[in-house]
C-alpha cells in the first residue's frame, strides 16, 4: 500500500452526484432494494478511467495491477449500505479502485468509525506498516493497522508469490549495480533501480522497502 492522492471529481459526479445519492438513499430509507439501475451508478466509465489514473492502475490496497488478474471493482472506502455510510453512496473521497480479492475480502462489510481500515489517501501507509521483504506488517500497537492486514488479508499467499517474484527481479538489477564500477552504466541501473520505486510500477512499497533494506542509497539516482 502506498500513499495516494485524488484527481479532481469527474464532471458527471458534479453534475449527478447529489441526485443519485437521494434516489439511492430513499430507496433505503424506505426499505425498497435499489434497481441496477440505481445501486450500481457508480460504475461509470468516467469515474472508472479517473481512478485508474489516480491509482496508476493498481488496486489501491495491495498495489497487484489490477489488469494483471481482474478488471478491477469500483471500491467504497467506507460501505456504502445502511448500516454504514450510504450518504457517501458516490461521493468521490469514498471511492477508489481495489482488485477483487480485497473488495470482495471482510473489508466490503467492515465498518468501526472508531477504528476505520488505514486509507491510502487519507494515511501515510509507512506511518503504520513493516514491509518484512514480500510480507507488509502492522507496525507493533498498531490497532488499526493490524485490523487493515487481517480484514484485506494483505499476506495471502498468492500475492507472497507475486511479491516475491517481483524482489527476485530487482535482487538481480541490484546485483549488476553492486558489481559496477562507477560511471556511467552504475549510474543508469541507479536510475532503473528507482523507476522500480515509482507509484506506477507493481508492488513498489515492497521494493522501496526492500533497496533501503539492502543499503541502495535511495538518493543517488538522477
Amino acid at each position: 500500500m502506498i500513499k495516494l492522492s485524488k484527481l479532481p471529481k469527474p464532471q458527471v459526479l458534479v453534475d449527478s452526484a447529489e441526485e443519485w445519492t437521494r434516489e439511492y438513499c430513499d430507496c433505503l430509507t424506505q426499505g425498497v432494494k435499489p434497481s441496477s439501475e440505481i445501486a450500481y451508478r457508480y460504475k461509470n466509465e468516467e469515474i472508472k478511467t479517473t481512478l485508474e489514473t489516480e491509482t496508476n492502475g493498481k488496486c489501491a490496497y495491495c498495489e497487484s495491477k489490477m489488469k494483471h488478474i481482474s478488471y478491477g471493482d469500483i471500491e467504497h472506502i467506507l460501505p456504502k449500505n445502511s448500516g454504514a455510510r450510504p450518504d457517501l453512496y458516490v461521493e468521490w473521497t469514498n471511492l477508489t479502485l481495489a482488485c477483487e480479492q480485497c473488495n470482495r475480502t471482510g473489508k466490503r462489510t467492515y465498518y468501526d468509525p472508531a477504528k476505520p481500515l488505514i486509507n491510502p489517501y487519507h494515511d501515510d501507509p509507512d506511518d503504520h506498516f513493516q514491509v518484512l521483504g514480500p510480507i507488509i506488517r502492522y507496525q507493533l500497537g498498531n490497532e488499526r493497522a493490524f485490523i487493515t492486514e487481517n480484514t484485506l488479508k494483505l499476506n495471502r499467499p498468492e500475492l507472497i508469490t507475486r511479491r516475491l517474484d517481483r524482489l527476485n527481479s530487482v535482487e538481480n538489477l541490484l546485483f549488476s549495480w553492486e558489481r559496477e564500477e562507477e560511471g556511467t552504466i552504475k549510474d543508469i541501473l541507479a536510475d532503473q533501480l528507482i523507476q522500480e520505486c515509482m507509484p506506477d510500477k507493481e508492488y513498489s512499497c515492497v521494493v522501496k522497502h526492500f533497496l533501503i533494506a539492502r543499503g541502495f542509497p535511495m538518493n543517488i539516482a538522477s
